[in-house]
């Protein structure tokens, strides 16, 4: 899809404040559109020219100014002396920030979208998904038009999916395409989540946030950002760069806890609210479980004590309903006739999805894939079903953090009472490497079951649980949503729901 803008703009205007270069009478080029991909160029676009991790856009400038490209930004000094006594030549400027300015650029591009929508970003290591698809729904039921971006799909109206979601927060162009967008469709509203990495590479620069919000925290991404310490500060990034007007934090967590802490001593600029189970939040929440399918609420908000339920036996994902709820009452929205219908909020896709086995057994799919999501899973499982036998079947992720690894095969082994481990998304790693990782957090070896086709793991289990004679909860966790396999460089259709439905008809 071209990256095409609804009014040109000059270059000088687009770039202002961005570059001390004399653009002389390139000031007045109009830009149509922009790009970071030369496949996608069209007639008076912008190309910008990135050094990538996997592929380097400065290897086609050339091909972009054949297709249209009127002007390309680089990264890379090394490509204007390469074009220099070209006829691109005069075409292209190197900006030394190209990638932190990204995001203001496309932004001044589409006519600064964001200011137009009331925008709510979420991070934490967990909930991101969750909350920000609860935000829309919920908007929906006080009749405000909401999209989101979530790692799972974007919608411009918060029913219809108009696109699949490739990356957790699209690069920067690609989002304010999508704020652009929905501006066009009436969007009153935009909720989406913001990742670590996606702050890190400023893809949220440029974007004008009303509300920011934070679900969790807890080790991810260390094959990223190498220690805990630079995943935090990306964390924060959020919450003091990007200068949101509102603040929702989740303080069960150390973040969240410090964050707080900290802006109620330097903070003159946004309101801020904690969310939390302990005495004296501004947003406090306890859960209790009339069913073991449904979380009860008692939320105490500045304003009043309110009553709901959620279908939902996790208590992790109902924090993150009232995540969704405290930044909608922050930002001065009565849900008071909404209340009832809470219950019938859907969870995302790969949340802790029940699929029933038997009259006895049940299957829950989830996306955990970290330490901590691994281990309140399987909590809320056993405290949810206390009668039943837990099965888990789990794996990681190739070319990630590795030091979870251990941690959450020592997490499964001491939680469950039958535990398999399996492969995940190996990518390019050697999937009995990944497994061999896993092995190093676990004790008793002998008890666990090692099979490294997911296929044949989820088949083992299905069929040891239909030959048993107790009752079975059995958890298949960390692909969710997924409907892919990545190994060695190729998306392999797979699909844990599918490989349990496929089971069933064969009953």
């Amino acid at each position: 899809m071209k990256q095409i803008s609804s009014n040109s703009i000059h270059l000088g205007d687009l770039l202002s404040g961005l570059t001390k270069e004399n653009l002389g009478n390139f000031k007045n080029l109009l830009i149509k559109g922009i790009s970071l991909d030369s496949r996608q160029i069209g007639e008076g676009f912008l190309f910008c020219a990135l050094t990538g991790e996997k592929a380097n856009g400065n290897h086609f400038i050339e091909e972009a100014f054949k297709k249209g490209a009127v002007f390309c930004l680089t990264d890379s000094k090394e490509s204007v002396l390469h074009l220099t006594g070209s006829n691109l030549d005069p075409n292209i400027l190197y900006l030394k920030d190209l990638k932190k300015n990204l995001g203001v650029i496309s932004s001044r591009l589409f006519n600064d979208p964001s200011k137009n929508l009331e925008t709510f970003a979420v991070t934490g290591t967990n909930g991101k998904t969750s909350c920000v698809e609860l935000i829309s729904q919920i908007a929906q039921l006080i009749d405000y038009q909401c999209g989101y971006i979530s790692t799972i799909e974007v919608s411009f109206d918060g029913k219809a999916v108009n696109h699949s979601s490739l990356l957790t927060t699209p690069d920067p162009i690609s989002l304010q395409r999508y704020f652009h967008q929905m501006v066009k469709e009436n969007t009153q509203q935009v909720a989406f989540e913001v990742s670590s990495h996606g702050l890190d590479q400023h893809r949220v620069d440029g974007t004008s946030i009303d509300t920011a919000i934070l679900t969790s925290f807890s080790q991810d991404h260390l094959d990223y950002h190498k220690n805990f310490k630079n995943y935090k500060k990306a964390k924060k990034k959020l919450f003091y760069e990007l200068k949101p007007k509102n603040i929702i934090l989740n303080t069960d967590n150390i973040l969240g806890k410090e964050i707080y802490k900290d802006l109620q001593t330097t903070n003159k600029s946004c309101s801020f609210f904690s969310v939390s189970s302990e005495v004296g939040a501004d947003f406090k929440y306890s859960f209790s479980r009339s069913t073991n399918r449904y979380i009860d609420v008692n939320l105490n908000t500045p304003k009043k004590n309110v009553k709901f339920s959620l279908n939902t036996i996790s208590r992790p994902l109902a924090s993150n309903a009232v995540c969704a709820v405290a930044a909608l009452i922050s930002r001065g929205f009565d849900l008071d006739k909404v209340y009832p219908k809470l219950k019938d909020l859907k969870f995302p896709k790969g949340r802790m999805d029940l699929i029933n086995l038997s009259k006895k057994d049940m299957c829950f799919i989830d996306y955990a894939h970290t330490p901590e999501a691994l281990e309140t899973s399987l909590i809320e499982l056993k405290d949810a079903y206390k009668e039943h036998k837990l099965w888990c079947i789990f794996g990681c992720g190739g070319e990630r953090d590795k030091d979870k690894r251990p941690k959450m095969g020592k997490i499964a082994e001491s939680l469950s009472d039958f535990l398999l481990v399996t492969n995940d998304n190996p990518r390019s790693e050697n999937e009995l490497d990944i497994i061999k990782d896993i092995r190093k957090g676990i004790k008793n070896k002998k008890e666990v079951k090692f099979i490294s086709s997911r296929k044949e793991a989820i088949s083992y289990c299905l069929n040891k649980i239909k030959a048993s004679g107790e009752s079975n909860i059995l958890l298949i966790s960390g692909k969710g949503h997924e409907e892919y396999q990545d190994i060695l460089g190729k998306r392999i259709k797979f699909s844990d729901h599918q490989q349990v439905k496929d089971f069933l008809k064969d009953v």
